[in-house]
């Protein structure tokens, strides 16, 4: 049983659904476990955390997350506060759902703004009165240099600023971060002006089976605490005050256009009333059973994995990772990697080379270790947005070994 409320109706006694080992970098503050919960009482399905792990993902951000996504040599995948082509196409999807609902000489607000992307998006379309927030202290230090708008230093449950200052607030891709989303709305409704829009951008948890990248993908993205669908969104958003002005699912690509996530825009504007939640709002268990849907499916992929891995482990075969991201954890943890002959660990990610390691063995740039390896030696590409470019480039340097293929469109496993 959990020892957190629901974070939506605050019922206790949630039911675990699955758990699941992440693996993790030497010395990260990630909590290395996952484990989905599902409230009984309203049927949100949400992330289980102690205190430590809670304080451990705080920190995380900081020295982790930011560094590594601002060390990232791809600056052509959606990355936080970018301005490259796949975060643009995002920021066009968001904008034709908050478009309608806004104008140019309003007071506008990004909660989780990194370093200010949409920001620049909109002052391109015209916009001026812009303001950010972000929790994250070198992105805010980096958004302050590049950019004319207030960027603060704050988070999404504790806004720096006044009462009713804005007249729309966006929160892209961060109330599924949140510990305390009610508190968000809250905030949302305190730093609003009457009648204020607040625009909302979340990973569609309803629909992660319809779109697979990788097994447990969406689950191993641990910073995303709080799986929504549409109902549970707009339940939370009611009784905090807000009516459901449109909802929008959409999809989008992230770090590749193999990678392409769900998402939902919705938009809601602040009313008059706040109600308490009455057991008459509480919906049935549909989000648990499509959850629930969704971990059957990636378990089948786990094994056939785990199944073929044992058998590069049984070779003995010299093997080398590139790619050392969440997919290389969960498989090293999770499907039997470590139990394998590791020869090396590649990452392009400067940040990873100097900072990181996973059960003491240095990440390292490609240089020449691909050159000198055996030809009984083994590359598994665990960057999976990147195969192509990956195998290319291995077999560019001259890598005389075999290319283990993780795809899931390769004949490996499927």
């Amino acid at each position: 049983m959990s020892f957190r409320n629901c974070p939506i109706c605050q019922a206790p006694d949630s039911e675990t659904i699955h758990t699941l080992a992440c693996g993790n970098l030497d010395n990260s503050k990630l909590y290395p476990t996952i484990r989905i919960e599902n409230c009984p009482r309203c049927g949100h399905v949400f992330n289980e955390l102690s205190k430590n792990e809670l304080d451990g993902l705080n920190h995380y951000y900081n020295i982790e997350y930011a560094p590594a996504n601002l060390n990232a040599t791809d600056k052509t995948g959606d990355r936080p506060g970018s301005a490259g082509g796949l975060t643009t196409e995002r920021y066009d999807q968001l904008y034709r759902a908050l478009s309608p609902h806004i104008n140019i000489q309003q007071d506008i607000l990004d909660v989780g703004c990194a370093l200010g992307g949409f920001l620049d998006y909109l002052s391109e379309k015209g916009f001026k009165r812009l303001s950010g927030v972000d929790m994250a202290e070198t992105y805010v230090e980096h958004a302050r240099i590049k950019n004319q708008y207030r960027i603060m230093l704050g988070n999404a449950e504790s806004l720096p600023f006044s009462d009713h200052t804005f007249d729309a607030i966006v929160m892209e891709q961060v109330l599924e971060h949140l510990v305390n989303p009610v508190r968000a709305f809250q905030e949302a409704r305190r730093v609003l002006k009457n009648g204020g829009v607040f625009c909302i951008g979340v990973p569609d948890a309803s629909k992660y089976s319809d779109f697979y990248f990788f097994d447990f993908y969406w689950l191993l993205l641990r910073e995303h605490i709080q799986h929504f669908d549409a109902d549970h969104l707009n339940l939370l958003a009611m009784h905090e005050g807000f009516e459901m002005l449109e909802c929008r699912q959409t999809a989008h690509a992230v770090m590749s256009e193999r990678m392409i996530m769900p998402n939902l825009y919705v938009v809601f504007r602040l009313t008059d009333s706040v109600e308490n939640m009455r057991e008459t709002d509480f919906n049935d268990s549909k989000l648990k059973q499509q959850i629930v849907n969704y971990i059957d499916k990636e378990k089948l992929r786990q094994l056939m994995k785990s199944r073929k891995i044992a058998e590069l482990s049984k070779s003995r075969k010299p093997v080398y990772a590139w790619g050392i991201g969440r997919e290389f954890l969960y498989l090293y943890e999770s499907a039997g990697l470590k139990y394998c002959n590791i020869a090396g660990l590649i990452d392009a990610n400067q940040f990873k080379q100097k900072s990181c390691s996973v059960n003491g063995m240095k990440i390292v740039d490609v240089g020449d270790l691909l050159r000198k390896a055996s030809f009984d030696s083994m590359l598994v590409i665990t960057a999976i947005a990147h195969t192509d470019s990956i195998r290319n480039a291995a077999k560019t340097l001259g890598f005389k070994g075999e290319i283990f293929d993780l795809n899931i469109n390769s004949n490996t496993f499927y």
